[in-house]
């Protein structure tokens, strides 16, 4: 039972009367304002931490209503109610950290469920203690660089939520290792992890590999199918490029969010399952929102806690930790001699721009694992490809000494040719590695590579073997 009430915001009163009807019966108190101005100054005097909020209102957005409550209480949850469920007032009411956005008539389930979700968040929030910049890693994952870092600490701060999250990356960059990970650290560690790779499964099949279908006598199925989605009950299900779902397994997707039960296909009978759902995707999903293809509504439901996995190429020198210990995994399990990487193999390594990430970094390891004969892996052992790129084009790296003064030195110079300068100096620096100065810079890799093509620098160039 809530210690402070529930705020409803409306301007009809037939919305009013019905919310707070179903809200009172279920044994919550609530306080009711017609107007932007009414809902500030009874949020003033009751400080409520669940707010239901309409878009439309006589004197202001709803939006800007939820920016207002949220800086007077950053611990407020709100849910936006809507007539009308256009992208752009998802987009923006989820760039606002809502809680829920509930799309008019709103069946009674639907809203209390919207409240015990938002009642559940506040009670698992995010402990601010644990995102510290110094978390080590965790699970499969490998690396120290201050963006794996960042992504360290945030896994260990959602651990113990119940609420959704969305990783993003790049193909093999580590999205299914950073989900079992948030599994292991959770209170439902002991329960099961289910994978499903939304991907890979053809249309048809999709659906009923995550919620099952009944028994049909009259078609191929006379046995019954238990999905993913039930498989995982008491557990975590991992829907790895969940963007891929057709719109009706979005659809069923999105009731299961809301009613915490799973409807197999062929069936009305729904059955209660408690999950954690996690799920990934290597396109940006917002832009899947954008074109149409992926519910607004949905992705507002799963994108509760983001995570963003950095491709290698821009995790600096990540990619020899993850080398290291590629190697020595693959020595054992291939009962091989232990393998170190040469100074020159090491220097090739940081250099290459990884397309297919950590999965083509194992899949070569393994390889020069096989292939190496002496006690390191050199030059050679590696592919072709990569041992014919060399870092950095030669570039004119201006010799700056340190002047009296930054006005000395800034004098008579363009914004752009400082910032050219100070980027050449990095990499000369860096002995090459757009990686490494990417890191002291701070900025991405990718931005160094715009730069250089806009200035006519290859960042590569291939010599003959």
């Amino acid at each position: 039972m809530p210690h402070t009430p529930i705020l409803i915001i409306d301007d009809n009163e037939s919305h009013i009367m019905l919310y707070g009807s179903v809200l009172n019966d279920a044994g919550f108190s609530t306080i009711c304002a017609r107007t932007s101005a009414q809902a500030i100054e009874l949020a003033r005097q009751h400080n409520p931490q669940i707010a239901l909020v309409d878009l439309v209102l006589p004197d202001g957005t709803g939006n800007d209503l939820v920016a207002t409550l949220r800086d007077q209480n950053p611990e407020l949850r709100a849910i936006v109610i809507t007539a009308y469920a256009s992208v752009d007032r998802a987009v923006a009411a989820m760039r606002l950290g809502v809680s829920d956005f509930l799309v008019k008539p709103v069946d009674p389930q639907t809203l209390l469920n919207a409240v015990t979700n938002a009642r559940s968040d506040r009670n698992h929030s995010l402990d601010p203690s644990l995102m510290t910049r110094d978390a080590p890693p965790l699970g499969g994952l490998i690396g120290s660089s201050r963006p794996m870092k960042r992504v360290y600490a945030t896994i260990r701060a959602v651990a113990g939520s119940v609420a959704t999250v969305f990783v993003t990356g790049e193909n093999g960059t580590g999205k299914t290792q950073c989900a079992e990970a948030i599994h292991a650290l959770s209170s439902i560690s002991d329960g099961p992890f289910v994978p499903v790779n939304c991907g890979v499964l053809s249309q048809g099949d999709l659906g009923s590999a995550i919620f099952g279908y009944a028994s049909d006598a009259q078609s191929e199925r006379d046995q019954e199918k238990i999905g993913a989605a039930q498989m995982a009950n008491g557990g975590t299900l991992f829907l790895d490029e969940v963007c891929e779902l057709d719109a009706m397994s979005q659809a069923r997707l999105l009731q299961l969010l809301q009613t915490s039960s799973v409807i197999p296909f062929g069936s009305v009978d729904a059955h209660p399952v408690k999950i954690r759902i996690i799920c990934a995707s290597s396109t940006d999903p917002l832009e899947q929102v954008k074109s149409g293809k992926f519910r607004a509504d949905l992705y507002y439901r799963l994108h509760v806690v983001p995570i963003h996995l950095p491709a290698l190429r821009e995790r600096g020198t990540d990619v020899i930790e993850i080398a290291e210990a590629m190697v020595i995994r693959y020595a054992a399990k291939e009962k091989r001699p232990t393998r170190t990487l040469s100074h020159d193999t090491k220097t090739l390594l940081q250099n290459y721009t990884w397309p297919g990430n950590i999965r083509e970094l194992m899949n070569l390891l393994w390889n020069c694992v096989m292939v190496s004969d002496g006690r390191a892996i050199e030059p050679h052992h590696l592919p072709t490809h990569m041992r014919e790129n060399i870092p950095l084009a030669p570039i004119h790296t201006p010799q700056i000494s340190l002047p009296t003064s930054l006005q000395d030195y800034l004098q008579g110079k363009t914004l752009s040719q400082i910032e050219r300068e100070i980027i050449e100096v990095a990499i000369a620096q860096a002995n090459g590695s757009i990686p490494q100065a990417s890191l002291a810079l701070g900025v991405s890799p990718s931005t160094i590579y715009r730069k250089l093509e806009t200035w006519g620098l290859p960042a590569r160039r291939s010599r003959k073997v």
